[in-house]
């Protein structure tokens, strides 16, 4: 209404303007004036007749706050939303995953679900001899929650993941010992829940739990099994880490992380005198080019034991290289290669250091792996993927007292070499699901000679929530 009024007060102050100028205009001026009375006068009855009324913009207000309170407002990290009345964005993801496998040769289902060739039957044990071993399970499922926050610092985030691939949940241990796993079979198949992640990162300062900054997650070859191959680090810990990115030199990196002292006793058992004073140092650089990627990774941690055998301390240390090499189209080649004189669980897997009670000493284990890896993308919905990864233990004070003491053998025994290789493809039917389809085969030989090898095929189904 108030548009109205205003609107014919302004015709009214046109129509005076027109009574004085007319007595100082001409015929042309009067017509012209006219017709712009009459412009005037048919803007204002379509006003009238557009202008709603007052019970239509309550009516209308109304709606609109209703849409309001319903509306989900976009966040400002990827597939997330804004919590309302607040600036953090926040997204919520996981997977639900099935995965079954089938062992043509060889059964290692006892020691993990998934392939893990140090300790694959060796030739003549009784697990060698089973063959056609086949199961299912969804372990591997996960959830996750990711937030954001804008803070004069930048965006303060966090991450929160989980999955249930741990020890199955039987009660009593004690009782049933070994076959914990099958009773769990028997009855629900659950699992516990385990965290994978738990962290918060504000600019270049991450501080928490995640993969250790000596694990390079992004040029890792891609595999329907779930541990992949041989060769590498698999290592998630808790640890304070710092990353300065530049433009032209890359990323700059520098961690503390949890420290764990994992030292055997002279027959090759882990001792309980393991002792951790110092955090884990590790030093990382990356950088991408046009032809791909390039991450180079140092760490240097502490074996030490404290207690019954005495007070010794060793340092361990380790290297690793690994990239990326684009390739024809939108195929990559993988490498990598990681090795060390105490390098521990910083390698997948090696025992890492053992005191000699004899020379009173902790002696540490050397050894080298690479992981090779081609992606072939035959189309946008269907991938191939060709991955090899072997490690190999040197000779030396370490693995001289693993055969003088007999753990330099056996199904739990000191490897001299282990090689892995994975041929599968992973095909999306639908965007947010995945159909893999994997055949993987092993081979293993122990300081004293003795050899297994192991085949399977694992296939998987999984669901992805982004």
């Amino acid at each position: 209404m108030k548009a109205k009024q205003i609107f014919t007060a302004l015709v009214i102050a046109g129509l005076g303007g027109t009574g004085s100028l007319a007595h100082a205009a001409g015929p042309d001026r009067m017509a012209e004036l006219e017709t712009q009375l009459k412009q005037l006068q048919e803007q204002l009855e379509a006003l009238k007749r557009s202008t709603p009324s007052a019970q239509e913009v309550a009516a209308l207000r109304d709606k609109v706050a209703s849409q309001d309170k319903q509306a989900v407002v976009a966040g400002s990290i990827p597939n997330s939303f804004r919590l309302p009345g607040s600036e953090t964005s926040l997204r919520i993801y996981g997977s639900a995953e099935l995965n079954m496998v089938h062992e043509s040769k060889g059964d290692n289902s006892a020691n993990d679900y998934s392939t893990f060739t140090p300790f694959m039957p060796l030739n003549g044990s009784p697990e060698a001899q089973r063959k056609g071993q086949t199961y299912m399970h969804a372990r591997t499922s996960r959830i996750g929650l990711e937030a954001a926050t804008p803070t004069p610092l930048g965006p303060a985030s966090m991450k929160i993941e989980g999955d249930f691939n741990n020890d199955p949940r039987t009660g009593n241990s004690a009782v049933y010992g070994d076959l914990r796993n099958i009773y769990t079979q028997l009855n629900t198949n659950s699992y516990d829940f385990r965290l994978r992640h738990a962290y918060v990162r504000i600019g270049g300062l991450l501080v928490g739990q995640s993969w250790s900054t000596f694990m390079d997650v992004n040029n890792a070859p891609e595999t329907v099994d779930f541990n992949g191959p041989i060769g590498s680090t698999f290592i998630r810990q808790p640890q304070i880490r710092y990353t300065h990115s530049t433009q032209d030199w890359g990323d700059f990196s520098g961690a503390i992380e949890n420290s764990v002292s994992y030292v055997l006793d002279s027959s090759g058992r882990a001792t309980t005198d393991g002792f951790s004073k110092v955090p884990d140092l590790i030093a990382r650089w990356d950088k991408r080019f046009d032809w791909g990627a390039l991450s180079l990774r140092t760490v240097s941690h502490e074996h030490r034991i404290e207690g019954a055998l005495g007070s010794q301390a060793r340092r361990g240390n380790g290297f690793a290289a690994s990239g990326q090499i684009k390739s024809i189209g939108d195929d990559f080649f993988t490498w990598g290669i990681t090795g060390g004189t105490g390098i521990g669980r910083y390698f997948n897997m090696i025992q890492g250091a053992a005191y000699d009670s004899v020379q009173q000493r902790i002696e540490m284990e050397k050894a080298v792996g690479v992981v090779l890896g081609y992606q072939h993308k035959i189309s946008d919905s269907l991938r191939l993927n060709a991955v090899y990864g072997a490690q190999r233990t040197s000779d030396n004070d370490y693995t001289d007292l693993a055969i003088r003491n007999g753990f330099g053998g056996g199904q739990y025994g000191v490897n001299r070499r282990i090689s892995q290789f994975h041929f599968g493809g992973i095909w999306n039917p639908v965007k947010a699901m995945d159909v893999g389809l994997e055949y993987i085969f092993g081979r293993r030989e122990t300081l004293l000679g003795e050899k297994g090898d192991m085949s399977r095929i694992n296939m998987m189904v999984r669901y992805n929530l982004n």
